[in-house]
């Protein structure tokens, strides 16, 4: 009986032994598999991490100088790997950088440089040809009551308490009647009306965005954040193709040098430089010149990029000054005058054998004139200076400084005849001699623990979805 008793005793704690051994196996198996997920946590992030750190070491000159996202070489290439991981030596690190930058990468580089830069610089060029300085406007300005400071307490007034110029109006009329002119206020009042709905019609815009649109009033104050609504949807909006080449045009027109050194500005000569105001000679060195002109005509050899320039410039300028001539009555007359007395020297030197018509002669004989004026105005622009488009003094007149011309103007029209494959081509070599041809736009990397790998590849969100 004894016997019994102790050998189901026996058998009992066997049994404990075999089941308790069991379920520390299960619980070590569980707690290992909880680490084990840690540590790929831990891996995954702190790669992801590591990637994103080494995408923020863009090149930041190269951004300046084109505009583009690239990187080149990378420094502390694991330290958030390092910081993140510390003390596991299970976990390694490594990385390449991958997708050298291409013509696509370009392209998209430049329609956003320009989608987001080209309104605000096309302003500061609008600002700059209607004579507004920097001066007047941070209130600095010499002239009295023109300067920023000086107006905008006033427009801020204006746009908190509109109803109070009423009075201000009624205080007016009240001196011009004391004055004996109030039988002329009338005509002023009308002429206001008149300007006042003209200036709103020609102001009035018409912005259309994706799915939104807006129509406004510029001298509507009312209408700010309409205006910044649009504009704002209009960063995000995509852009129809036909944009993006103008666009483009922008960018070559804009980021590249040229033969002209420096550029005549209202104080003296400028150096020629980027968009941002960067000079050329600080990008690549004073030896280089005539990128733009590569870009118009696509030459190994310099010199034949400047002479077909010059050409093209010098046939442009010469209908440009032809026209002008034949249009203006005073040269018209010159040029007939001359031809008369050329016609009458002919006919005597050649006893009256050659018998010219005084009319031919005298287009012919304006032609010289365009011709001269062409080859005068081209070396003008060369220098730096500006010329006007057109000779004719009412254009002039009515164009004021937008009349004027420099040297890039022109090649902002002549782009738009390169096909945009072989503009992008051209751009893209002076951007790799410029930067040199090891930079990317994308990274890859892989984090390994123990026989297990993470990779993990990576490019900058413009290039990724360049649409």
């Amino acid at each position: 009986m004894n016997r019994k008793l102790f050998g189901r005793k026996g058998t009992i704690t066997l049994f404990l032994c075999i089941i308790l051994s069991a379920a520390v196996l299960l619980e070590s198996i569980y707690i290992e598999g909880a680490y084990r997920r840690k540590q790929e946590v831990i891996l995954t992030e702190a790669v992801s991490h590591q990637v994103e750190q080494i995408l923020s070491q863009f090149n930041r000159d190269d951004l300046d100088w084109y505009g583009i996202y690239v990187i080149d070489e990378v420094r502390s290439g694991s330290a958030v790997f390092e910081e993140m991981t510390k003390g596991d030596s299970d976990m390694s690190f490594d990385y390449q950088l991958t997708d050298q930058f291409s013509k696509e990468d370009l392209r998209a580089s430049a329609v956003e440089y320009m989608k987001l830069r080209g309104i605000a610089f096309e302003g500061s060029v609008l600002l700059d040809r209607l004579n507004f300085s920097i001066k007047q406007l941070s209130g600095n300005s010499h002239t009295n009551g023109f300067g920023f400071g000086n107006w905008l307490p006033t427009f801020k007034d204006y746009l908190k308490n509109r109803e109070k110029f009423s009075d201000r109006l009624n205080d007016f009329q009240d001196i011009c009647d004391a004055l004996g002119l109030g039988d002329k206020m009338q005509l002023f009042y009308d002429l206001c009306d008149d300007m006042t709905e003209t200036w709103e019609k020609s102001s009035s815009q018409f912005f259309e965005c994706g799915d939104e649109s807006v129509s406004l009033s510029i001298f509507d104050p009312g209408n700010i954040d309409s205006v910044a609504s649009a504009m704002e949807a209009y960063v995000d909006v995509d852009l129809p193709s036909v944009v993006d080449r103008l666009l483009l045009n922008e960018y070559a027109v804009f980021s590249f040098d040229s033969v002209v050194a420096k550029y005549e500005g209202d104080d003296g000569y400028e150096d020629e430089a980027n968009i941002l105001g960067i000079p050329f000679d600080e990008i690549h060195g004073s030896n280089t010149k005539g990128d733009l002109e590569y870009l118009f005509v696509g030459s190994s050899d310099q010199t034949c990029n400047n002479l077909v320039s010059f050409g093209t410039l010098l046939g442009i300028r010469l209908i440009l000054d032809y026209s002008a001539y034949i249009l203006d009555d005073s040269m018209r007359s010159l040029a007939l005058v001359m031809a008369e007395i050329l016609c009458i020297l002919i006919s005597l030197l050649t006893l009256f054998t050659v018998n010219l018509s005084p009319s031919v002669v005298q287009y012919f004989i304006l032609f010289v004139f365009a011709y001269i004026a062409a080859f005068s105005d081209v070396s003008k622009l060369l220098i730096g200076k500006t010329v006007p488009i057109f000779y004719n003094d009412s254009v002039c007149d009515t164009l004021g400084d937008f009349a004027d011309t420099q040297y890039r103007d022109y090649f902002r029209l002549l782009l738009l005849f390169v096909p945009e494959d072989k503009l992008l081509e051209r751009m893209h070599d002076v951007i790799i001699r410029d930067c040199g041809e090891d930079i990317y736009t994308g990274v890859e990397a892989e984090g390994t623990l123990r026989n297990d790998s993470f990779v993990v590849k990576r490019r900058f969100e413009l290039y990724e979805n360049p649409n």
